[in-house]
């Protein structure tokens, strides 16, 4: 039995592009759910989206956003890292392509 994975988009993003990110969730998504993971041994906490910002701006270690966007369900996880912040977005509910028999 073959599972299908969803397909992931990874960016690294720099400081305009990640408040545009913000924005963007901010205005034109239908927030699910925003965690914040603090640090290697904390698990993650429910919060809003502004103090998940605010908690990767403070050196939180990544938070994950699930939200709905044009009917479908996805995954943005942004990590902290020596680089910045990486993005590794995914689609969470399938479309009606992509549903496997």
């Amino acid at each position: 039995m073959t599972i299908p994975l969803a397909r992931l988009t990874t960016a690294d993003l720099d400081p305009m592009t990640l408040t545009a990110l913000f924005s963007d969730l901010a205005t034109l998504v239908e927030i699910d759910e925003v965690l914040i993971k603090g640090d290697a041994t904390a698990y993650a906490g429910a919060t809003g989206l502004g103090e998940a910002q605010r908690a990767l701006a403070a050196g939180a270690r990544g938070i994950q956003i699930r939200y709905r966007w044009a009917g479908e369900g996805w995954l943005d996880t942004l990590m902290s890292g020596p680089g910045g912040i990486r993005l590794v977005r995914s689609q969470t509910s399938p479309t009606p392509s992509q549903e496997q028999p």
